[in-house]
């Protein structure tokens, strides 16, 4: 619990990643998600948003950067890191996949303009209490996620959302939508 509202140095480590995004030049985007085991074509763009399940990976002038779901606060979050998506997951021949997302509409105007700003948006998620039967196994507490990131262009915004809109329920993921 954290009645006094008091930041974390975690919360504190993951601001100063996000805003190092700022000034990045973005040359090339990269999406993930689990294996494609179907002969069906994978689903990703849904034209006003698009889907990658496991994360975003930046390509950009100063090296990889990867927006990705963790767990880090609580099992749901988005998440910056400055390394390729490829050091946070495991791989092997049924492990996620990428594929080039720098054509679609949502990236084509954005390359190769630097980010202008990067603003986490965080939710307080109450947890808790957690029952056994009739045995109270945890006290309740509260925690702060990081659910949405901004990320600023001159061209406009992006949005990264830990969740994708369902019909009456939200399916967590990383989704890349402008607005």
């Amino acid at each position: 619990m954290n009645p006094d509202k008091q930041v974390s140095h975690k919360r504190i480590q993951y601001d100063s990643r996000a805003a190092a995004l700022a000034d990045r030049r973005v040359l090339g985007i990269r999406y993930w998600d689990i294996h494609n085991f179907t002969d069906e074509p994978r689903t990703w763009d849904y034209y006003d948003w698009h889907h990658a399940v496991m994360g975003v990976e930046l390509l950009t002038d100063r090296g990889p950067s990867c927006v990705l779901w963790t767990s880090a606060f609580h099992p749901y979050g988005v998440e910056v890191f400055h390394t390729p998506m490829s050091e946070h997951i495991a791989g092997g021949d049924s492990g996620p996949e990428s594929w080039g997302a720098s054509g679609s509409d949502r990236w084509r105007g954005r390359l190769d303009l630097p980010v202008t700003n990067v603003q986490t948006f965080w939710e307080r998620f109450a947890v808790g209490p957690a029952q056994s039967g009739n045995v109270r196994v945890s006290d309740p507490y509260e925690v702060d996620v990081p659910v949405a990131l901004r990320i600023d262009f001159a061209a406009g915004p992006v949005w990264m959302v830990a969740g994708i809109p369902q019909q009456g329920f939200v399916k967590v993921g990383v989704t890349v939508r402008e607005r």
